[in-house]
């Protein structure tokens, strides 16, 4: 794991940006073997869609299970479809000098081996590059437009977290790849970052790839851009309606249902391993839950003898109240 210091409170600026571009790549990856939880299915499908010289394109992007993505090649089309073609249309036309100079940038003056078809022929890795884009794009445009309802919920569950100061509980909770121990967010380590870096602001980027995806690129400002699958992204990967959650749910929409439930049950001293039983999970499921809940300040443990008990703190109470 990688893990990069935000803070206990996350003190720094946090927005969401929706950028269907990551998606796309995100899609392309998965093809090529660098799991992101799409439903098998849906893989093939892509596959055959996909044009021969996909390895060629893709391989420097996911070599050695790597997601490191130059900034030239980051598609930000917003929610517009005319946005993403302007971004496919922006990579093809772009100069190969440009795309040479950004490449040595990304990695330091030292442009990996991988890369040496894309050194060699800038001008055709980038017309490949926006081809196979746009492919992929025709195939997940209409999953992107499905999903709205889930992308315009997110901005409501990112700016709870942020009134209520449970921003560190909302990181924790977005994938299971992805974790937030200690005021560090821990991320899978097949992307190396520059060592010494501060991350400054955080923009989170929702993704309708797969239920695993993860993608994220730090700038040399220290801004962190991370990828990770929509909450509620599963049945609509399986071909069902988006839906949003009701209001009466925006406790588990922030959370997750568990961890949700544990906050519930912690209005007043509960033991592990009552609650364990109540919630019909083993104890390990619990400790595991309640650690992140307590990580974000939002529970505290005491043992007594050998039992250990839970409860809400103000933080929590406020929460729960907030969202009830």
């Amino acid at each position: 794991m990688v893990g990069l210091h935000l803070g206990t409170n996350v003190d720094i600026p946090v927005s969401i940006a929706f950028l269907p571009g990551v998606s796309v790549i995100s899609l392309l990856a998965d093809v090529l073997g660098v799991a992101q939880g799409v439903p098998v299915s849906r893989r093939r499908l892509l596959r055959k869609a996909c044009p021969e010289y996909l390895a060629d394109v893709m391989g420097p992007i996911t070599a050695g299970g790597s997601l490191r993505i130059p900034e030239s090649l980051l598609m930000r089309g917003e929610l517009k479809e005319s946005s993403m073609r302007d971004e496919v249309r922006r990579i093809a036309e772009m100069s190969p000098d440009a795309f040479l100079t950004d490449l040595e940038r990304t990695f330091g003056g030292e442009v990996p081996p991988a890369w040496r078809k894309a050194t060699d022929n800038p001008a055709d890795f980038l017309n490949a590059y926006a081809g196979l884009a746009r492919k992929v794009w025709d195939a997940v445009a209409p999953v992107w437009q499905q999903g709205k309802p889930l992308l315009e919920r997110e901005i409501e569950r990112a700016g709870v977290a942020s009134v209520t100061g449970t921003m560190s509980a909302f990181l924790a909770n977005l994938s299971p790849r992805i974790a937030f121990v200690d005021g560090n967010i821990q991320l899978p380590d097949h992307a190396p970052i520059e060592k010494g870096v501060t991350v400054r602001k955080l923009t989170l980027m929702p993704l309708v790839s797969g239920t695993r995806a993860c993608a994220y690129h730090v700038d040399h400002h220290g801004h962190m851009y991370l990828g990770y699958p929509i909450a509620g992204l599963a049945p609509l990967l399986q071909g069902e309606a988006a839906r949003a959650e009701t209001a009466a749910d925006a406790l588990a929409m922030m959370l997750g249902d568990l961890r949700a439930d544990i906050l519930r049950t912690g209005n007043q001293p509960v033991t592990m391993g009552k609650l364990a039983d109540l919630l019909h999970c083993t104890a390990g499921t619990v400790t595991y839950h309640c650690r992140q809940l307590e990580q974000a300040g939002l529970l505290s443990r005491e043992r007594r003898g050998r039992e250990v008990r839970i409860l809400r703190t103000l933080r929590g109470d406020a929460l729960v109240d907030a969202l009830s």
